[in-house]
């Protein structure tokens, strides 16, 4: 059975709940105080206003679900009024084309599983209301959460003030579902929620207590940011070293763990070649992974360019509109261990554009 905690924009009206089963409404009616403490063991829906939350399709890589929120936070950093640190992304299923991404508050998430939380509710799942709709094989669908209008379709999701979506929809705004078909579209769409919002920081357990999760994402998000041949020489080089643990230069061992290598004039040789080349891409990852966790940390400072040196220094460009910007970059860095060198600084109105290279101190 599948229970649906409908929490509305407005904190002062009650929360409603449906329960469902096989896609069918068994209950759907305002919930009493106290009521959680004694319902069944069933899976929890928390559906929270869809307003607050953005839906948008991206071609993001075929990555971790970690690697994909965090490209698709730099994706979307331009777009989003939020600072970087209270924005909360949930990714969809991996699937052909793009996929299913939300942007939320993160503060406004932890309200809502506050307020959840306060009337006895522990969700298992938290969705917004457009993308707890079933989509529609053709047109939109549209439901009433209190004086928001929920819409779906095949390639649209999102809530408003309906007057709001008419003037965005035009003649394609879809007439609220009566309330007998709205719950019948909520029951449905419990049956497989296309997106859970408990990710990440709010993934039961946390993952950010994964054993270099926050690496992973950063390394991501720098793979989007180069060059596509610089990405392919990184891919080349993780995956020519990754067969290799060499102990010395014995041509017999570099063939026995590299068959490819057989009849080569130096299998030794050409085996170490790689190790060292994949040694080169870990030192790379190493330290983008510790410029971009830098760079989030420093507020407004924003990184527009970055490039992997020879020299095994990273050549960034960060922009920023007031000179102890750089200032709290360069101390955050500090105390991570990095060196941030100063190349050079360009100004132009009120935006600032600085150079740095930046090594490992350590």
């Amino acid at each position: 059975m599948n229970r649906l905690v409908l929490l509305f924009a407005d904190p002062e009206r009650p929360p409603e709940v449906l329960e469902a089963s096989g896609g069918e409404v068994l209950r759907h009616e305002a919930m009493r105080p106290g009521e959680a403490a004694d319902w069944t063991p069933a899976r929890t829906i928390l559906v929270v206003p869809g307003a607050e939350v953005a839906a948008r399709w991206l071609d993001l890589p075929a990555a971790s679900d970690a690697q994909a929120r965090s490209a698709a936070g730099f994706m979307l950093e331009a777009a989003l009024a939020a600072a970087p640190e209270r924005q909360h992304i949930a990714v969809g299923p991996r699937g052909e084309g793009p996929r299913l991404t939300a942007v939320v508050d993160a503060p406004r998430l932890q309200g809502w599983l506050d307020r959840a939380a306060a009337l006895g509710v522990e969700a298992d799942v938290v969705t917004p209301d457009h993308l707890i709709l079933p989509p529609a094989d053709e047109g939109l669908v549209g439901v009433r959460f209190g004086p928001l209008l929920a819409v779906r379709g095949p390639d649209l999701a999102l809530s408003g003030e309906p007057e709001l979506l008419a003037a965005v929809l035009g003649d394609r705004t879809p007439a609220a579902a009566n309330p007998l078909d709205a719950a019948a579209l909520l029951a449905r769409g419990a049956e497989a929620p296309v997106l859970n919002l408990l990710q990440g920081a709010f993934a039961p357990g946390g993952e950010r207590s994964e054993t270099g999760g926050w690496k992973r994402a950063a390394v991501l998000a720098a793979l989007v940011l180069i060059s596509p041949l610089l990405i392919a020489g990184a891919q080349i080089a993780r995956n020519s070293g990754a067969a290799f643990s060499l102990e010395g230069r014995a041509d017999r061992r570099a063939v026995a763990m590299a068959p490819s290598l057989r009849g080569t004039s130096d299998p030794a040789g050409q085996a170490l070649a790689r190790l060292e080349a994949r040694r080169a891409a870990d030192r790379f990852l190493d330290l983008s992974a510790a410029t971009f966790q830098v760079v989030q940390a420093s507020g407004p400072v924003r990184m527009e360019t970055l490039v992997y040196g020879e020299d095994a220094a990273l050549r960034i460009s960060v922009a920023y509109a007031n000179y102890s910007d750089l200032d709290t970059l360069k101390a955050v860095a500090a105390q991570a261990g990095l060196d941030m060198v100063e190349d050079s600084t360009v100004t132009e109105g009120g935006r600032i554009s600085t150079d740095l290279i930046v090594r490992s101190a350590r």
